[in-house]
């Protein structure tokens, strides 16, 4: 069995390089992480807790999926607590629980780790050509009560942490619900965790010379051209000038980065 059976119709591009990335020994992954994070005062140690943390394993005739699962911050434990939890799921969502419109965004890779000495988490956003860079806005919500209401909660909760960052930066944001939906909500998340104290990486990383999605669209050979395609993607958005920069919300620092990684991949392995 091939382990890429087990992530279903997400087996090319950023999907399964991110699996490769956190797959190995404990103490290897940490070193590697911190590398590619590569920012003064920040540290993944072999202690700290990360997902994905592996491939998929095919037992019994049917595959675990728990090793390569993405993370929804609200539901795990290893990774905040539960009041952090609670507190994420009440700015977030307005009806909880089991239903359309009711789960909180997916992270490619998170983790714990240390930022300037106090426990922090890394959040990782990752792409593996340009046109993974998507500028829609939220799926239309469905026509339940519960699902409206969850729609317009998002809605709130991505313009306050828009109208927070400007205020901090002085600078023009426009996170918005219903265009670039996924670069608002990974920025409007962040805001929302150095609010509630925890420090907070953010990273958008870039897969180099993926060659399995040649036919999907232009792939990044150099930090550069990543770069040059990450703030084309964000203009208008985000404040570009943001980036690399520890930006203090009440004294916790958010820290924005573009970094890229070279994982070797072979679709046929």
């Amino acid at each position: 069995m091939n382990w890429r059976e087990g992530l279903g119709k997400d087996n090319r591009g950023s999907r399964p390089r991110c699996v490769l990335l956190t797959n190995g020994k404990s103490d290897e992954v940490a070193e590697r992480l911190t590398q590619i994070i590569d920012f003064p005062g920040v540290v993944v140690s072999p202690n700290d807790k990360w997902m994905p943390y592996g491939k998929p394993a095919y037992k019994n005739g049917a595959w675990n999926k728990a090793s390569s699962k993405e993370a929804e911050l609200d539901k795990e434990e290893t990774l905040l607590f539960p009041g952090t939890r609670i507190e994420l799921q009440e700015w977030w969502l307005a009806v909880r629980g089991r239903g359309r419109g009711a789960r909180t965004p997916t992270w490619d890779i998170t983790g714990t780790c240390k930022i300037e000495g106090r426990r922090g988490i890394f959040l990782v956003e990752a792409k593996a050509h340009e046109n993974e860079l998507s500028d829609s806005g939220k799926s239309r919500p469905g026509t339940s009560l519960n699902s409206q209401r969850n729609h317009e909660k998002i809605g709130q909760a991505i313009s306050d942490a828009n109208a927070e960052l400007k205020k901090l930066t002085g600078n023009p944001w426009n996170l918005c619900r219903d265009k670039h939906y996924q670069l608002s909500n990974r920025f409007a998340w962040s805001w929302k965790l150095a609010s509630l104290g925890i420090p907070v990486i953010l990273i958008y990383l870039g897969f180099l010379n993926a060659k399995d999605m040649e036919q999907d669209g232009k792939l990044f050979k150099t930090i550069a051209e990543w770069e040059r395609a990450l703030k084309k993607h964000c203009s208008g958005i985000v404040d570009n000038s943001c980036w690399v920069k520890s930006l203090k919300i009440n004294g916790t620092p958010l820290i924005p980065l573009i970094r890229v990684y070279n994982q070797p991949f072979d679709p046929c392995a």
